[in-house]
């Protein structure tokens, strides 16, 4: 569904919209915010929140039954954690969504956040995917690029960016004072 059939389903009524939020923990501060008032504008809309759990899963080498353990182990502990850091973003999110919004969490598939999303997106046939740029610095560019850029063309629907508002920080300025002796010229 392109952006203009999406536009013409929401003015005329025709259609109620299919809203998949996908969270992924790598948005910028704000963003809920943000996604909670963009959403909110298209009433009767039925929205499904996706938490996509970026859990490492590094190649099992080892024959042995204890080393599986320890592997299974680890990665059980890995997906409790990544669990827990998004439920901050979740908690942020929900409260502000309009109606009620189906919670789904998901791992990412061979590590591919965006394929995570855009596979859901197909799967449950969503009209429009919200999902959030990466955050400001270096961590979310480590991977194989942004992941609102490779859901956008991998996803076969609408694909929305909302961007936190920007914050102006005070530029600081360098006064530099002399000292007594400095101004006598002594120093």
């Amino acid at each position: 569904m392109t952006a203009a059939t999406t536009d013409r389903c929401y003015q005329t009524g025709a259609t109620p919209l299919r809203m998949l939020v996908a969270v992924h923990g790598y948005e910028p501060g704000g963003w809920a915010q943000e996604t909670c008032r963009v959403v909110s504008t298209w009433i009767g809309s039925s929205i499904r929140v996706l938490a996509v759990l970026d859990v490492p899963c590094p190649p099992f080498t080892s024959l042995t039954p204890f080393a599986r353990r320890a592997y299974n182990a680890a990665r059980a502990g890995w997906a409790e954690l990544e669990a827990i850091r998004l439920q901050g973003a979740l908690d942020a999110l929900l409260p502000g969504l309009p109606g009620h919004a189906e919670v789904v969490r998901a791992p990412a598939t061979q590590g591919d956040l965006a394929r995570t999303i855009a596979e859901h997106a197909r799967a449950w046939p969503a009209d429009v995917v919200v999902v959030g740029g990466p955050a400001p610095g270096l961590q979310s560019w480590l991977r194989t690029g942004p992941v609102h850029e490779r859901v956008l063309r991998r996803a076969g629907c609408t694909v929305l960016v909302p961007t936190s508002p920007v914050v102006a920080t005070p530029k600081t300025r360098l006064t530099v004072m002399r000292t007594a002796a400095a101004a006598r010229g002594g120093g």
